[in-house]
């Protein structure tokens, strides 16, 4: 068994030294003020250690200073745990009552000296301990003593763990229902549920809905309206609000983009401008020099010509020249062959062999016809003759012959002569034209290798380089600034949030000081209304109070019992009825002091009305003041709004100027993409288109080369060709020539042959004819006439080869001269031909290159003249321009913005779109007035987002559009709505929260009614109270009525809650829509709520059922409509004892083994057989009752009865001491 033993008091709250046995019933009698509320304070000290929780007003001394006034106060409580008893020691640390632990029983020696006079000090009550006696260290949290006692182990060191009264982690409930039951008299339901809350959790279950009515829903509706009109849709599905604001914004874009635009074309014309200027001087000198160069080129050009045309006549004159030698001989060789040379040149031929033979014919004529003396001499004459005849006739054919042979072998060398020099002639004609093929052949091959090298170089080349390279170096400037830009963006925004924030947070720290300073004159000015109030109540009260009956019935009291009389609690007093006993007025109470030293305190009426006004003159310089407060707030709110807005201004403008910055190069970036794109396409298809090109080239030089290759081949052939045509030619004449020869030597051997037969076969005729004459001596007539018929025949052949002799020797002549030399004229002219081709060709491309050279040139002076004219127009429009009011809207920008690098636009063209620019800009201004007037005609001057509703001058409607931009870009309208949304939600969400907070202790409660009542039904001693039973009904209260609505659809709708926003018109929204509504319904039962705090006792109502002996009160509320005022102790007593037993049982689980101790006070009200019976009602429980009652009643019924009184104090006359005698000490034990 584990319990409460004893209590020790040693100077200890007026207490001298009192031992006070706790381990059974104890009763403490005596009279009021005696000190019974302050033992039994003592022991719930033990229990609960919270000074705060004893029940002590403020008005009397605070615990430490009444229970330890010195330093020797101590209280020590002895505790008995299975038989073996311990002691908590209470005394003061460090102006602090703490504890420690020993182990021991209580002993009087410890704290007392022989003297019987308490120790000074803690290290006198070590010494008197010993070393046998364990004590631990000095506990001075209460929180840890409390652990000790009840057994919460966690964080506790080991050594502690054995001075355990309990052991529970939910210990909570015990203390603070002790607590309850001794310093709570009333037995409303109220008072109950707040009980059996408490026992719930040390917790206070409570909703302040002030902050709902205050805080959470002010501004509601109008919050609600100025959101949901950006979600509200017309007829047509459209959100009217959203497309004015996107109208507007989409106007201030352009009209910011146009402006934009001016600026940059300003820029660009400035520059146009200053670049004509700065390059149209140049310009005209490079025109002078370059057409110089034209005309120089056009007179080489011209000369050229000259050169080419006479260098081909002079081929074209050889050509014509071997042309007409050709023809000749054609013409000639014809008119011979129509002739018959052939015939001719044969006749010709045998002149001399007829000449010969006609000589010898005649000489054969004059022997036939001479006398010789002698026929023999005679045919001997005509034999040697005829011999002679025949060897001179071989003679001269053989000379002939040779002559032939001579002539042949002349010839053959004239043919071989000719024909070698045609020979070399050509291969010399060949040589160049070879040497021309084949340098024609390097030519290509040189160009292939230069076309390959340019191929291989191709791999590697970039087309356009500058361009691409401009282009790439424009992209990375252009991303260098959209990236500065962005960063400058970013800064600016981040810079722009944290401005707001501590714009936010000055405006809140301006708020709160003047909420504070307001408060604070709030406190002042309630002050003073309750001194007002206090002092009308005293004057209200003064004719029927204390203070009116001594004006009439005591002169100048003011100076007497006026100085020492409590003014607040019995001066004006209307309860005391107060009555003169005698006329010594001098004494108080028997008492005769001296009042001279006492100042008078007391105020008569007319100082209290002037007071009044002295305080209403203070309230109304608190109003001034708040005013002045709330004034000073306004206009520092409006400083702080002009300094921020300014700051705030210049970000959005650099935001501005960089988004434009950002779009604008953004916007060239993507015409930079374009234009790389393009220069990198037409790199790469002019790359392809080179390199096609290259293949072609090398293609057509493959073929070329092939071509003069094979030309080259083809000239070696056809030289070889020739050459062996020429040798076959040459042959051929040769042979021919031979063949004549060897035909005309034919013709004479055969001759020779047919004279030597005709001289042998004369020889025989005349050797016969010798033999003949020699017989008959006659001469021959007919071989006269055969001699005369041949030498007719000669002489007709010689006639003939006279006439034509000549034809002979001319076509001998023409042969040599002219016939022999046509294959080398033939030779000459296709060489000449060769030569005169290769010139055409060689001339062409010279007069080609010249060309192109020519035409470059003269596009260059072209161009140049071009950009004059250009140059030239541009000054002539911007002259004009210069007068017009686009000029006036954007010189400024003209004069200061110069930008040094070339424009590509002409000015005409810059000028046209800076004039398109200034009108669409003054429409679109008129546009964004027009749409600003109709967007903000939507919002009053209060609206939620601050929107400014009146403007004037175009910059007013210029900065609307910026702040309503950035409201849109920054999506301003969903954070509005996220918070209103996140508002209102986590309100509903809060109050389900706060609601079910405050109903889930519905099951506890419902549990511990149940335990109470079966508790009583299982163990009721008490006769007169036959039936007690409680049970709970729903709130009464409209709050918390609606709060449950509101859990409840809290509870239906949490995952949907909030999902969409509170103004959307789906399903979802109409959940939301009901929510709103909901939260109305709870604004307007706010309003008429007076209390700023929902409290969990009215969460629910409590009822109770009595029934005292035939008495049923039925279910009430108030147990005052029960029975007498003993009833009414009673049953409190009973209830109290009942929760104190449920909470018991619940503490430990372990083991139920321990008693605790119940402290009622003014226990005299009950019956005496009602006094046994709850006794027995709380001794069953094994709880321990502490009563205190002005007298004794059934003293056996307790272990002790002590009584206390008080005596003066020997040592100071003015203190009282308690004293306490025990009466009774009754040793059957009450229980078990």
């Amino acid at each position: 068994m584990r319990y409460l033993n004893k209590i020790v008091f040693i100077n200890s709250a007026s207490v001298k030294y009192a031992e006070i046995g706790l381990d059974g019933n104890v009763h403490l009698i005596g009279t009021q003020g005696v000190g019974k509320s302050t033992l039994l304070r003592a022991i719930l000290f033990f229990y609960n250690a919270n000074k705060s929780k004893l029940g002590i007003s403020r008005e009397k001394k605070r615990f430490d200073e009444y229970y330890f006034e010195y330093q020797n106060s101590y209280i020590i409580y002895e505790i008995v745990k299975d038989n073996i008893p311990f002691c908590v020691l209470a005394y003061k640390v460090n102006g602090k009552v703490a504890f420690r632990f020993f182990n021991s029983e209580y002993q009087k020696k410890f704290f007392i000296d022989e003297n019987n006079r308490a120790f000074e000090n803690w290290e006198k009550t070590r010494d008197a301990l010993g070393k046998a006696i364990y004590y631990t260290k000095i506990i001075s949290s209460y929180e840890e003593y409390r652990k000790i006692i009840y057994g919460d182990n966690k964080g506790l060191k080991s050594e502690f763990r054995k001075y355990a009264l309990i052991e529970s982690k939910q210990y909570q409930n015990i203390p603070r229902t002790i607590q309850n039951v001794l310093l709570n008299s009333n037995l409303e339901a109220k008072f109950i549920k707040d009980t059996i809350i408490n026992s719930i959790s040390e917790d206070e279950f409570t909703i302040d809905v002030s902050n709902y009515s205050k805080n959470h829903l002010r501004d509601f509706e109008t919050q609600i309206k100025d959101i949901r009109i950006w979600f509200k849709k017309n007829k047509k599905g459209e959100i009217v609000v959203r497309n004015q604001a996107d109208k507007i914004i989409d106007n201030y874009r352009i009209l910011n983009f146009l402006k934009r635009e001016k600026k940059g074309l300003a820029i660009n014309l400035s520059s146009r401008i200053n670049y004509i200027e700065r390059e149209k001087s140049q310009l005209s000198t490079n025109h002078s020099t370059e057409n110089s160069k034209l005309e120089e080129l056009f007179q080489k050009k011209e000369n050229l010509k000259g050169i080419h045309l006479k260098r081909e006549q002079k081929l074209i004159s050889k050509i014509d020249y071997i042309n007409k030698k050709l023809t000749e001989a054609e013409n000639k060789q014809t008119e011979f062959e129509s002739q018959n040379i052939k015939l001719l040149i044969e006749k010709v031929a045998k002149k001399e062999g007829l000449t010969s033979k006609k000589s010898a014919k005649i000489d054969e004529k004059n022997l036939l016809t001479s006398q010789f003396a002698e026929i023999s001499q005679k045919y001997k004459a005509l034999i040697t003759q005829t011999k002679n005849q025949e060897k001179e006739f071989a003679n001269e054919r053989n000379a002939e012959i040779n002559r032939y042979e001579s002539e042949f072998g002349d010839r053959k060398s004239e043919i071989f002569e000719s024909y070698n020099k045609l020979i070399q002639e050509i291969k010399k004609a060949n040589q160049e034209l070879e040497e021309k093929a084949n340098n024609e052949v390097d030519s290509f091959i040189d160009k292939e290798n230069s076309f390959k090298r340019d191929k291989a170089e191709l791999k590697h080349k970039t087309f356009y380089e500058a361009e691409i390279r401009g282009c790439e170096d424009e992209k990375t400037q252009l991303n260098s600034k959209i990236q500065k830009s962005n960063t400058l963006i970013l800064n600016s925004n981040n810079a722009k949030k944290i401005l707001v924030k501590e714009w936010e947070f000055k405006e809140k720290e301006i708020v709160h000081n003047a909420e504070s300073k307001v408060e604070n004159e709030q406190v002042h000015q309630k002050k003073h209304s309750t001194e007002i109030e206090d002092i009308e109540t005293k004057i209200r009260q003064s004719k029927s109070s204390l203070y009116g009956w001594l004006n009439d019935n005591v002169p100048n009291w003011e100076g007497t019992i006026g100085k020492v009389i409590d003014e607040k609690y019995v001066l004006f007093n209307t309860e005391l009825s107060p009555k003169l006993i005698d006329n010594n007025t001098a004494l108080i109470f028997g008492l005769e002091i001296n009042l001279n030293a006492l100042d008078n305190r007391i105020k008569t009426v007319k100082e209290y009305n002037q007071e009044i006004e002295l305080l209403k003159a203070k309230v109304t310089e608190v109003q001034k003041s708040i005013a002045l407060i709330n004034d000073s707030k306004e206009s520092s709110l409006e400083n702080l709004n002009v300094k921020f807005r300014k700051k705030l201004n210049t970000l959005k403008e650099v935001i501005s100027t960089n988004e434009y910055v950002v779009s604008q190069s953004e916007q060239h970036l993507k015409n930079n993409k374009i234009k790389l794109d393009e220069w990198v396409l037409k790199s790469t298809s002019e790359k392809a288109a080179v390199l096609s090109k290259i293949e072609e080239d090398l293609e057509g030089l493959s073929i070329q080369k092939s071509k003069a290759k094979e030309n080259l081949e083809n000239i070696i052939k056809g030289g070889d060709r020739e050459i062996s045509k020429k040798e076959k030619e040459r042959a051929v004449e040769i042979n021919n020539v031979e063949l004549a020869k060897d035909e005309a030597i034919k013709t004479i051997s055969t001759s020779t042959t047919e004279n030597k037969v005709d001289a042998d076969k004369r020889i025989k005729e005349l050797k016969n004819q010798q033999d003949l004459e020699l017989n008959n001596k006659g001469v021959d007539t007919e071989r006269l006439e055969i001699i005369e018929d041949c030498l007719s025949k000669i002489e007709e052949d010689l006639s003939f080869i006279k006439s034509n002799e000549r034809t002979v020797f001319d076509y001998e002549k023409d042969k040599r001269e002219l016939f022999d030399k046509v294959p080398e004229l033939r030779a000459d002219k296709a060489t000449n031909r060769k030569k005169q081709n290769t010139l055409k060709k060689e001339q062409r491309i010279e007069q080609e290159k010249f060309d192109k050279k020519y035409n470059q040139q003269y596009d260059i002076v072209q161009a140049i003249q071009t950009k004059i004219d250009e140059f030239n127009k541009d000054v002539e429009t911007f002259n004009q321009f210069k007068t017009s009011d686009t000029f006036s809207s954007i010189q400024n920008d003209f004069l200061n913005k110069i930008n040094e690098n070339n424009c590509s636009k002409t000015a005409i063209l810059i000028i046209e779109e800076l004039n398109d620019r200034h009108y669409k800009s003054i429409d679109k201004f008129s546009d964004l007035r027009q749409s600003v007037n109709s967007f903000i005609n939507n919002f009053n001057e209060q609206n939620i987002f601050r929107f400014k509703v009146k403007l004037n001058e175009d910059s007013d409607f210029i900065n609307f559009a910026i702040d309503l931009k950035e409201f849109i870009e920054e999506d301003k309208i969903n954070q509005f709505e996220k918070r209103v949304n996140e508002r209102f939600s986590h309100i509903i969400q809060q109050i389900g929260n706060e609601t079910t907070d405050l109903i889930s202790k519905e099951a506890e409660i419902e549990k511990i009614i149940k335990k109470i009542n079966n508790d009583f039904i299982s163990k009721n001693f008490v006769e007169a109270i036959k039936e007690m039973e409680m049970r709970t009904q729903k709130s009464s209260n409209p709050v918390v009525k609606l709060l449950i609505k509101i859990k409840e659809f809290n509870d239906e709708n949490s995952l949907i809650l909030g999902e969409d926003n509170l103004f959307t018109s789906s399903e979802t929204g109409n959940k939301n829509h009901k929510a709103v509504e909901l939260l109305k319904q709870l604004v307007k039962e706010l309003e008429k709520y007076k209390n700023s705090v929902l409290t969990l006792s009215e969460s629910f109502d409590l009822q109770f059922r009595i029934v005292e002996n035939d008495n049923d009160s039925g279910w009430v509320e108030k147990l005052s409509n029960v029975g007498s005022e003993g009833t009414d102790v009673l049953v409190k007593a009973m209830i109290n004892i009942l929760l104190l037993n449920v909470f018991k049982d619940n503490a430990s689980k372990k083991f139920k083994d321990f008693k605790l101790h119940c402290m009622m006070d003014e226990i005299g009200r009950l019956h005496p057989n009602n006094i046994k019976g709850i006794l027995r009602f709380a001794n069953d429980r094994n709880i321990l009752l502490i009563n205190g009652s002005p007298t004794s009643q059934n003293a056996i019924d307790y272990r002790y009865t002590y009584k206390l009184s008080k005596e003066q104090s020997k040592t100071d006359n003015k203190k009282y001491i308690t004293r306490i005698k025990r009466l009774v000490k009754v040793n059957t034990k009450v229980f078990n």
